[in-house]
Formats: structure tokens, sequence, C-alpha cells
């Protein structure tokens, strides 16, 4: 390339940059809509509009390649993260929806890559808006811009980035002793995505399972996140115990996989092992279980409250019920619930709810 060419393609650049990095962030809002909107849960999305020196250094590094600057397909970048190997093929199939496609400059990368070399790469495509989008107003300016979308694993990602760091990009730039050890590394990862998406299936399965084996031998069905949310999800007294919870401080209910593995530390804690020990507990104190929040239960304005919190009022009922101040107390200091100040008034409040139950 001429000096000539690559300083006219650095001047036309510096001209549309504004638009390039408007268009930017106008595919990345619409890919995180298109996901959201999909149901399809990702590590991250991020954007980013080449810099003029690495622009630079592109033109000047290739010969004759780039005569103009419409020659330079990822002016524009975006970057899709996904969690699971298989959820790449299935955001691809979204990006072949709702772009057009430029088949000559995308490439599955994956594919390149022969059984018996090292490497562990990710799919790219590079496309523009479609016609029944520049048909509208606020994407007319965008008709000439393309951006290339890169999609991977998180652990595909950790590959590229640490061989990125390495500073070793082919495998003939390698020492031949290190050459191994990257294809284990790449084995390695590979098997692990894979064992991902099992572990993943096998917990779909495990949760459409435990519904039923609650309902035949709560005795046998284990403490775990997913138990736990399926007995808070079935229980007509456990829903009703949350709602009442929910009127009293005047808040919606959300669900929150989190907060249930959350409750499965806390019954590890009180030597709560099985739902149906669990569900023995919630009968034998009823209503009682909302003596507390109905004297002391406090919301943040705009705050939700979790499907499955009378479970966690049902801990100060347990330790409330042993009617041992200390007990009350070891379990607050365990779980850092108030502050050591506050912490004193709070254990007199759940003796006085819970203590004379019998």
């Amino acid at each position: 390339m001429t000096n000539q060419n690559s300083a006219d393609i650095i001047a036309q650049f510096d001209q549309v940059y504004p638009v390039y990095s408007d268009f930017t962030n106008v595919i990345e809002n619409l890919l995180k809509g298109i996901l959201q909107l999909k149901g399809v849960n990702v590590h991250s999305i991020t954007s980013r509009v080449k810099s003029r020196e690495s622009l630079k250094r592109k033109v000047n590094r290739e010969d004759d390649k780039y005569t103009k600057l419409e020659d330079i397909t990822d002016l524009a970048g975006i970057r899709i993260i996904t969690y699971f190997a298989d959820q790449v093929d299935l955001i691809a199939g979204f990006v072949e929806e709702e772009f057009e496609v430029d088949r000559s400059n995308s490439v599955d990368k994956r594919e390149l890559i022969d059984p018996e070399k090292f490497g562990y790469l990710s799919l790219h495509y590079v496309v523009k808006l479609p016609s029944f989008r520049l048909q509208l107003i606020e994407y007319q300016r965008f008709k000439d811009c393309k951006v290339e979308i890169q999609i991977r694993s998180i652990l595909q990602h950790t590959w590229a980035e640490i061989e990125h760091d390495l500073g070793y990009k082919n495998e003939h730039a390698v020492p031949r002793e290190i050459r191994r050890s990257f294809s284990r590394l790449a084995g390695l990862l590979e098997l692990a995505d894979e064992e991902f998406i099992k572990i993943r299936s096998n917990l779909a399965n495990y949760e459409t399972e435990v519904e039923a084996q609650i309902e035949k031998t709560p005795t046998t069905v284990l403490i775990n996140q997913a138990s736990l949310k399926s007995y808070v999800l079935k229980s007509p007294h456990i829903r009703g115990l949350d709602q009442k919870i929910s009127h009293i401080v005047k808040a919606d209910l959300e669900l929150k996989d989190r907060f249930f593995g959350y409750l499965t530390t806390v019954f590890s804690y009180l030597g709560v092992k099985t739902i149906g020990e669990l569900d023995e507990i919630v009968q034998n104190i009823g209503d009682d279980l909302l003596n507390f929040p109905q004297n002391g239960l406090k919301n943040k304005q705009g705050e939700k409250v979790n499907w499955g919190t009378s479970l966690f009022y049902l801990a100060y009922a347990i330790v409330g019920r042993s009617g041992s101040p200390k007990q009350v107390s070891d379990y607050l200091e365990h779980f850092k619930i108030e502050t050591p100040e506050s912490r004193q008034e709070l254990i007199q409040q759940i003796l006085a709810a819970y203590s004379a139950k019998s």
C-alpha cells in the first residue's frame, strides 16, 4: 500500500468516526434487546470502534490489500461472550435473522483448526443493518456501515485472551516443545465447555424430577437450591405466607435463584436436611411464623420481596423457640444479620415472638 492510500484511509476514517461510534452503540443495544427478547442470558456484550492507531497499523502492514476505507470490515466491533458453547450457534442464528450478513468476510474460525493442531477460536460475522431497518429514519445514516460480531464462550474467550497475552498468534511461532502444552490445554477447555453443557442439562432434568419426588417421598429429598425452589413454588402454605409478607411491606414478589441458594446455607446451619423435615417444621409453626414480620419487618422503598422469604423468618422461629439468647445471637452473628450494636434488640424481638410457642 502506498503512503498516500494509507493517509487517505486515515483521513476518511477521521471524518466518519462519529458515525461509527453511534453505529456501534446502536448495534450493541439492538443485540442486547434481541437476546433479552429471546430469553438468552450471556456473560457480556461489549463494543468498540477501531482506534486511529490500530487502523494505521492495519493499513500499513498489508500489501495493497486495502485501497479504500470500505475494504475494512472491522471498524466497528461487537463481542458477545456466552456462558455455554452451544449458545454460540444459537446466537449466530439470531444474527442471521436480524442482520444482513457479508458472507465473503464472515468466518467460523472454529472450523479452520486442524483436529491435530492447537487452537480455540470463535465465530466471526461481518454484518450490516438489513433493508427493513434502514427504511427507518434513525438508521439511514448507517447504510454503509459494517460491524464485526464475534461470538465465543467464556472459556473460548479465556483461551484467546491468554494466547494474545503470550504473544503467539500461530503454531509456527510457538517453540516446538510448548506446542503440546497448547494442544492439551485447548482440548481441556473444549472438554470443559462440553461438560458445562451436560451439567446444565442434568440440573434442568433434576429440577423437573424433584417436584415429583417432593410430592411422593419428601423425607428422601435433600435440601438444595433446586428442591427448595420447587418446594416454595408448589407449597400453597409457603406461597400464602410469602404473599402475606408481601402485603405487609407493600412490595411485589420476585423469584431469585440465589436467594434459595442462601437459604440452603441457613438450613444446613440449623441441621434441617430434607424437604420432609422442613415441611414438618413449617406445618408445626404455621401462621405463627408471621409474628416477627408483623412486628418488625422493614423494607426499603422500591425493594421487592423474594419468594421464599417466609423460610427466612422460619429460621428466626426455629432459633427463637429455643428460648436461648445465645443461640439466637450465634445465628445472627453467623449470617451477619444486623450490626453488632443493633443485634441485641433483634434478639429480644425474636425471643418475644417465638420463645413462648411450643
